[in-house]
């Protein structure tokens, strides 16, 4: 990408990334590089950072060997083969190359604190398991994302999680029968309708099953899914 492209003022592509086992290369070993890490960790990224020193989380995790740490400072060619690039360093000069070695090898980068480097900006968010709520300003206020995302955090509990994980197991079962699209889209939506959240937020996993089995095709047994959503979250169903 040119830098006059950088530049321009284009809208965002919005996307989430696959990054399990794609090599994500962290250049500083500071607080945000701290940051980084954790977050490509989270979503299976194999995470090496360049850096002479780090601080005692990216010690750790190197000790542990969940990151590969090479104690040097960034040379040029480090970039080739990365998926990712984080750009986390405090001189301006390296971060310019970092981005240069980015474009050469036509990687996507993102340059902490300088937009303007950047192929892609990380967005504030919440995750709650595979519910996540992202909220980005495209780098021009990264305080107002922060608080947006507090306000977001305060709405939207674990219980979206769990919901999540809900749907997934009923579609999972739903689209193997075979059926017409416009008959699943319209037995999720009357799932949706029901008190379902409430049911998990209050732990009623009793109602929950009872909700379930009054929409729910004859051959998808509502009290067998229940049960599998709980033993994911270890919590037993009583009085079956």
């Amino acid at each position: 990408m040119t830098q006059d492209t950088k530049n321009s003022h284009n809208p965002l592509y919005p996307v989430n990334l696959d990054i399990a086992g794609k090599r994500c290369l962290v250049v500083g070993g500071g607080a945000v590089a701290a940051r980084k890490i954790k977050a490509l960790l989270l979503c299976g990224g194999m995470v090496q950072i360049i850096s002479p020193e780090a601080s005692s989380v990216i010690n750790w995790l190197a000790e542990s060997g969940e990151i590969e740490w090479l104690r040097r400072r960034y040379r040029q060619g480090d970039a080739k083969d990365a998926f990712l690039i984080f750009a986390a360093t405090n001189d301006p000069a390296v971060q310019k190359q970092i981005a240069d070695d980015a474009a050469r090898y036509h990687v996507l980068i993102n340059s902490a604190g300088e937009p303007e480097l950047s192929d892609f900006h990380v967005p504030a968010k919440i995750r709650r398991k595979d519910f996540v709520i992202a909220v980005s300003t495209g780098g021009g206020s990264p305080a107002l994302a922060m608080l947006l995302k507090a306000q977001l955090a305060k709405e939207y509990g674990e219980e979206y999680g769990i919901l999540v994980d809900l749907m997934a197991k009923i579609r999972r079962q739903v689209v193997t029968r075979n059926s017409v699209a416009e008959e699943n889209k319209s037995l999720f939506r009357s799932i949706l309708e029901l008190p379902v959240l409430d049911c998990i937020k209050q732990s009623d996993w009793i109602e929950l099953r009872r909700l379930l089995s009054r929409v729910l095709p004859t051959e998808i047994d509502a009290g067998l899914l229940v049960e599998e959503l709980l033993r994911d979250m270890d919590i037993q169903l009583h009085n079956r």
